[in-house]
C-alpha cells in the first residue's frame, strides 16, 4: 500500500504506498485517479531514454528538447556516495519551464511516491496546478532504480507471491508464499548485487541535491506525495539550508517499523467506508452488504481460482490486490462495486485486470528494494508469520499484503539501513497535508510530523482517498499554491 503503493504514478498513480505493505506503494498516491475502467491509452513509460547527453559529475545540467514541450537531462551520480570516484549511474530529469519566466520564483522538484513512482511522468501528466507551474521551473526526476534512472527489473516478477493464497494462519499457504518470495528475492539479489545496497532514500536525497547543484540553484522548493514525503523528510534533514519551501502530502511515518499493521487497518477502514456508501445507494452493484459479497468471492477463489481468458486465474492473493487498488480514490469505488458483482457471478476478469493494474506505472521491484532498506523488519520468517496472523484480526481483508511484505524484507539480500526521525533542525516552515480517511498513509502520520517540525503547518482535508493536492479541491490547492509562491502558511488548524 503506499506507502507502499503507490505512492503515486501519473493520474493513474496509486501512491501508496510508503512503509510497509504492498498495499501502498505510496506512489503516489497523488494524482486524481481517473476511472480504472478507462479505455484511454496507458501512460508512456519513462524507461525510454531521453536524447540528453549524460552530465558529468558536478557539471551543470545539459537540457535538450524532449517529449514535445519539455526539456530533458541526465545527471551523473555515484552509485555509492562513500566512493565518489567509483561506478556511476545517471538520473533522468525533466523540466517544464515556468510559463511566466519574468516572475519566476525558482525550481520546484516533484516526487509522486511509491517508492517506484516516476517524477518525470508526474510532471509530464500536468499534476502541478497551473498557478504554480507559471512561477516555477517544475522538475520531475526518476529516483534511482526507476524509469530513466537505472530501472530495476528483477527476473522473477513481484506479483509472483500473489498467484497463490498468502493466507496468514494456514501453514501450507504460509510455506508456499515463503517459497515464492524466496525465488523473487534471490532473483533480485543475483541481478542487482552492486546496486541494491544503494537504492535507499538517503541516496535518493543525495541525488536530489546533485540535481539542485546541476540546476545552478542555491535552494529548491519541493513537493512530495506519499513516499515522496519520506524523501522530503530525509532531504530536509541532510540539507535543510538548501530548502526554500516544502509541501508534504500524505505523510509516511519514517519512525515506524516496516511490518506495521496500521496501513492494513487504514485500508480496512476504507473498505468499511466503501461498504457503507454502497449500502446507502440503491444503484451500487455490490448491494447492501458489500463486505459480505467480498467474503463470498474470497471463499469462492480459495476453493478454486477463477479462470480468466488470456491471463492467469484470479487467486486469493490477486483478489486482495484488486480490492486495494480502487480504494485509493473514492472516484473508483464504483469500479470496485462492479468487480465485486462480476466475481460474485463467477466472472473474475474485472478483478484480475485491477490486480494487473496494481503493478503498472510504478516499479514494484524498486518499491521492495527501498522499503526493505529504509525500515526495520523482522529477519525471522516465524516472526513475520506471527505478526501477519495478528494483523488478520484487525485487517482480515488485507493481511496477505502484510505477510508478503514481511517475508520479502525478512530475506532481502542486502542489510537494512532504517531511517531515523527527522529533527527539523534548520528546516524552514513546511506545509504538511493530511487527509482524514487516507487509506495508505493514516492521517495521524501528518499530525505527528507537524509536531516534530517546528514552525510547520498542518492543512487537514476532511475526505477520502490518498493525497489531495492538485486534484481540484480548490480550498486545498489555493492554500498550497499561495504557500509555494509567497511562503505564507495557512492559518493554524486549517481545514478543508
Amino acid at each position: 500500500m503506499e506507502q507502499r503503493r503507490r505512492s503515486g504514478r501519473r493520474r493513474l498513480t496509486v501512491a501508496v504506498l510508503a512503509g510497509g505493505l504492498v498495499l501502498g506503494a505510496c506512489t503516489g498516491g497523488n494524482q486524481a485517479a481517473p476511472p480504472l475502467e478507462s479505455s484511454s491509452p496507458a501512460p508512456t513509460s519513462s524507461a525510454s531514454a531521453p536524447a540528453a547527453p549524460p552530465t558529468p559529475l558536478g557539471a551543470p545540467a545539459q537540457f535538450v528538447p524532449c517529449d514535445q514541450k519539455f526539456e530533458c537531462a541526465q545527471i551523473t551520480v555515484p552509485i555509492d556516495y562513500a566512493v565518489p570516484t567509483g561506478p556511476t549511474i545517471t538520473i533522468g530529469i525533466v523540466r517544464q519551464p515556468a510559463a511566466d519566466q519574468a516572475n519566476k520564483v525558482g525550481a520546484l522538484l516533484v516526487n509522486p511516491g511509491g517508492p517506484g513512482g516516476s517524477g518525470i511522468e508526474t510532471v509530464e501528466s500536468g499534476q502541478v496546478p497551473a498557478d504554480v507551474a507559471a512561477r516555477f521551473d517544475v522538475i520531475g526526476f526518476d529516483p534511482r532504480g526507476v524509469g530513466r534512472s537505472a530501472n530495476l527489473a528483477c527476473p522473477v516478477g513481484p506479483d509472483t507471491p500473489y498467484y497463490g493464497d498468502p493466507d496468514p494462519g494456514d501453514p501450507a499457504d504460509e510455506a508456499a508464499t515463503a517459497q515464492a518470495v524466496e525465488r523473487y528475492d534471490q532473483s533480485c539479489g543475483d541481478a542487482y548485487r552492486q546496486l541494491l545496497p544503494h537504492l535507499g532514500t538517503r541516496d535518493v536525497a543525495r541525488d536530489m541535491d546533485a540535481i539542485r547543484n546541476a540546476l545552478g540553484q542555491q535552494q529548491i522548493s519541493y513537493l512530495g506525495y506519499s513516499y515522496g514525503t519520506s524523501i522530503g523528510q530525509v532531504y530536509g534533514e541532510q540539507f535543510p539550508q538548501r530548502v526554500r519551501a516544502m509541501v508534504l502530502d500524505g505523510v509516511v511515518d519514517v519512525t515506524l517499523p516496516g511490518l506495521d499493521p496500521s496501513q492494513a487497518e487504514s485500508f480496512e477502514n476504507s473498505l468499511r467506508q466503501f461498504a457503507a456508501d454502497c449500502a446507502r445507494r440503491p444503484d451500487c452493484e455490490a448491494g447492501p452488504d458489500a463486505i459480505g459479497m467480498l467474503d463470498r468471492v474470497r471463499a469462492k477463489v480459495e476453493a478454486a481460482p477463477l479462470p480468466v481468458p488470456g491471463m492467469t486465474p484470479l487467486s486469493p492473493g490477486l483478489l486482495e490486490l484488486g480490492v486495494v487498488l480502487p480504494l485509493y480514490s473514492k472516484g473508483n469505488w464504483p469500479t470496485l462495486a462492479k468487480a465485486l458483482q462480476a466475481a460474485d457471478s463467477g466472472d473474475g476478469a474485472p478483478f484480475r485486470r485491477l490486480a494487473a493494474r496494481y503493478f503498472e506505472g510504478s516499479n514494484s521491484d524498486t518499491y521492495n528494494a527501498v522499503t526493505c532498506l529504509d525500515n526495520s523488519w523482522p529477519r525471522n520468517p516465524e516472526d513475520v508469520f506471527a505478526q501477519a496472523r495478528a494483523a488478520e484480526v484487525r485487517a482480515p481483508h488485507f493481511s496477505g499484503n502484510v505477510l508478503v511484505s514481511g517475508l520479502t524484507c525478512a530475506r532481502w539480500p542486502v542489510p537494512q539501513d532504517p531511517l531515523v526521525p527527522p529533527s527539523g533542525a534548520g528546516l524552514p516552515p513546511t506545509l504538511v497535508i493530511g487527509t482524514t480517511n487516507d487509506p495508505a498513509t493514516p492521517y495521524r502520520n501528518s499530525q505527528n510530523l507537524v509536531r516534530r517540525l517546528q514552525g510547520s503547518a498542518l492543512l487537514t482535508y476532511r475526505g477520502d482517498g490518498h493525497t489531495v493536492y492538485g486534484q481540484g479541491v480548490r480550498c486545498v490547492d489555493d492554500q498550497v499554491n499561495r504557500y509555494l509562491v509567497t511562503l505564507a502558511l495557512p492559518a493554524p488548524n486549517a481545514v478543508c
